[in-house]
């Protein structure tokens, strides 16, 4: 986890605005495959984290793990090192409760994305092609850290691209927003501040998520 002080930074893009946080801790990468293994084999069938939504949507569906998990057609995502891929928002926000954390906040996320004077990328506010995965490059998502240049101010790894990450707000009613852009994701997709958001069900190969407290 990063330590995040409390304190203000600029948000947004046109208008930027200056918001404000309290202290907060940020996972340093997104969730990995090998982390989130220690919940699969019982934490599907632990009612207690999981929300009422969350439940209902598991118990409908019988979801006992990631959509992709242990599927040979999709080893290309599956390293222990690349982070968890076709998990829903219930899931990561259970896995979240599991460990005794929780989802970021957008504006959370997009301040340890940025840092406080707001660049546009990670590492400033010139797109640089090479210092993350996206549109362009391998055709799936890569080892979390494994682009030393795509490290924010506050010293998160792949904010930038690889997976788009599940914040805890919503979006529109009945919408999560998601952050950072993805391996499929055209680069203005990547900025800190670019938004996105999918039903909290959806479970795809560019969406994964990293916790907080």
């Amino acid at each position: 986890m990063c330590a995040v002080p409390a304190g203000q930074f600029w948000m947004g893009d046109e208008p930027r605005r200056r918001m404000e946080t309290g202290a907060y801790e940020i996972g340093e990468t997104p969730v990995t495959n090998e982390e989130f293994a220690q919940f699969v084999p019982g934490g599907y069938a632990r009612r207690e984290l999981w929300s009422a939504d969350g439940w209902s949507w598991r118990e409908t569906n019988s979801v006992v793990k990631p959509r992709f998990w242990e599927d040979e057609q999709w080893r290309a995502y599956l390293d222990p090192r690349q982070p968890v891929v076709g998990v829903s928002w219930y899931e990561a926000d259970a896995f979240a409760r599991f460990l005794g954390l929780r989802l970021p906040s957008e504006v959370e996320w997009e301040r340890a994305a940025r840092g406080d004077e707001g660049r546009i990328y990670p590492w400033g506010d010139e797109w640089v092609p090479d210092w993350a995965a996206h549109r362009g490059g391998e055709r799936h998502t890569l080892p979390v850290g494994s682009i030393a240049q795509n490290r924010s101010p506050f010293g998160l790894y792949d904010c930038a691209g690889n997976v788009w990450e599940w914040c805890s707000d919503w979006f529109r009613p009945g919408w999560r927003s998601a952050r950072g852009g993805s391996w499929n994701a055209h680069p203005p997709l990547l900025r800190c501040a670019a938004r996105n958001a999918w039903l909290p069900g959806a479970r795809f190969s560019n969406l994964g998520f990293r916790l907080a407290r």
